[in-house]
């Protein structure tokens, strides 16, 4: 039978969809043995090296150190060669540990193999065990007399597990968490190694709940435009990144877990978007090592940013909290760095503006902050609520159980070049927490109550305990269009205005 000019056609039309088919079940399958991601810590470097004795919880690049004055480690200098690998310095677990005390928290996924270089601290082998914070074993690794890496393949919900010594002292000079088919390549300390896979998600196309739920380790979701979504958990090590004015508007999330984007794991960064409109907080992070940029929170029913719950060395540049407001004015801050939260967060060139409660709060963080050239303007009323209207809130008092001692933790926050103007109660506030905050170069300007409030003492017999409060060193600061209360302050060099 002749065949016609249209039927050839057809035929060929055929063949390239079925080789373009080819091609794209090839190239995706060659992707997805890269969605992969690599964490480690050296107690070699610097943040490690200098800790010496450890006498309380420590987190460093959202590894914690669990130890306490009667059961404490100490990173000391030990020099070991394995597989060609120097090692100079070494976590000395001094003895037997639980989760409680003499342990590494160590963040893992769902799949994940944990790699350790370990030795026994004497002649004999010990054992490391690996367990969950309820103290169930879920595995061990052996510690022989001569340096070496054990490993354990964990899987299970993604979280945290406990490595101890099941009796005595054990030196860890290294530990690396490789997620799914990483291999060990090198000391990557801290940092995370991504596949180069880009998912758009625009109105109309793909939603950003797709995206996320297909989205590994190294994925950049890009968000074109303005789209509208549901509550979202972002994978760990899953980025986002915005284009054409991204905007994600989370006005279909409802109630107080209605959370816009809550970043759980570690080494994701969000860049270049707006979110807007969630029920609670706008996003939430209780991962570490996370970092925000020119990201924009505005309009949502709680504080536009929150880092709670152990979350630790997250870095926010450029970021902008504005008309975040609750029913109430009492929760809503711009930034809240408080509940919990572990040590080393950054903010750097960060504005919160009308926010019905605070602009910083760091009630009940357990980690001190550090800010660089903040602004925290006019907050405490935001469209008829009014909340507490201080500008930075500097720590804070963590008292759950009436009658029953405080926790207090001496958080030693660091302002530098930090503005606070026009907020409804103090500028810069102490909130009852009992380290020593250091303020430099910083501007209250026109704020209601004062500009800085650093009185020497409080009320704790209002509280129920009795504590000692703490103070502030104010350097080179400057106080205009308002009073301050700083009998708990020491001033140096150039100060005006007090």
């Amino acid at each position: 039978m002749k065949t016609n000019l249209k039927d050839k056609l057809k035929t060929l039309l055929t063949i390239l969809l079925t080789v373009c088919m080819v091609f794209t079940v090839t190239f995706n399958t060659g992707m997805s043995a890269v969605h992969a991601a690599s964490t480690s810590w050296n107690f070699k470097n610097t943040e490690f090296k200098n800790l010496g004795t450890i006498t309380s919880n420590v987190t460093v690049s959202g590894l914690g150190l669990i130890a306490n004055s009667s059961k404490p480690m100490s990173v000391i200098a030990d020099s070991q060669t394995v597989s060609g690998t120097v090692y100079t310095h070494a976590l000395a677990l001094g003895g037997s540990g639980s989760p409680s005390y003499r342990a590494i928290k160590v963040p893992v996924s769902s799949d994940a193999t944990v790699k350790v270089i370990l030795r026994s601290s004497g002649s004999t082998a010990r054992t490391l065990v690996v367990a969950d914070a309820s103290g169930n074993q879920l595995g061990t690794m052996n510690a022989a007399a001569v340096a070496e890496q054990a490993s354990y393949t964990y899987k299970g919900a993604a979280g945290f597990v406990y490595l101890y010594s099941l009796n005595s002292g054990i030196n860890i000079y290294k530990i690396q968490v490789d997620d799914r088919d990483t291999s060990s390549g090198g000391d990557n300390s801290g940092t995370t190694t991504p596949s180069e896979t880009t998912i758009t998600v625009k109105n109309g196309g793909t939603t950003l709940a797709e995206a996320v739920k297909s989205a590994k380790s190294g994925t950049t979701i890009v968000i074109d435009g303005t789209i509208q979504s549901d509550k979202i958990v972002l994978p760990a090590g899953v980025h986002i990144s915005g284009k054409n004015n991204a905007t994600i508007d989370f006005s279909q999330t409802t109630g107080s877990s209605g959370r816009g984007i809550t970043i759980k794991g570690n080494g994701s960064t969000i860049q270049n978007i707006t979110v807007k409109n969630a029920s609670d907080n706008g996003i939430y992070i209780s991962g570490s090592n996370n970092t925000l940029k020119y990201v924009v929170c505005c309009y949502n029913h709680d504080a536009g940013f929150q880092v709670s719950d152990g979350g630790a060395n997250n870095k926010f540049y450029n970021c902008t909290a504005h008309h975040n407001a609750d029913a109430t004015g009492e929760n809503a801050d711009g930034f809240a760095v408080k509940l919990h939260s572990g040590e080393g967060n950054y903010f750097e060139n960060c504005v919160a503006e009308y926010n019905s409660d605070d602009g910083w709060d760091c009630y009940a963080a357990h980690g001190a902050v550090k800010l660089v050239n903040c602004q925290a303007n006019y907050n405490g009323y935001c469209d008829g609520i009014y909340g507490d209207g201080n500008g930075f809130k500097m720590g804070g008092v963590d008292n759950k159980t009436p009658g029953v001692a405080a926790h207090l933790d001496p958080l030693n926050h660091y302002l530098e070049g930090c503005v606070a103007k026009g907020n409804y109660a103090a500028g810069f506030d102490r909130n009852n927490q009992n380290g020593v905050v250091t303020m430099k170069n910083c501007t209250g300007d026109s704020n209601k109550t004062y500009n800085y409030n650093w009185p020497l003492t409080g009320t704790p017999s209002a509280l129920g305990y009795k504590v000692t409060f703490g103070k502030a060193l104010i350097q080179s600061c400057t106080s205009k269009n308002g009073t301050n209360n700083i009998k708990g302050a020491t001033l140096s060099g150039t100060c005006v205005g007090f």
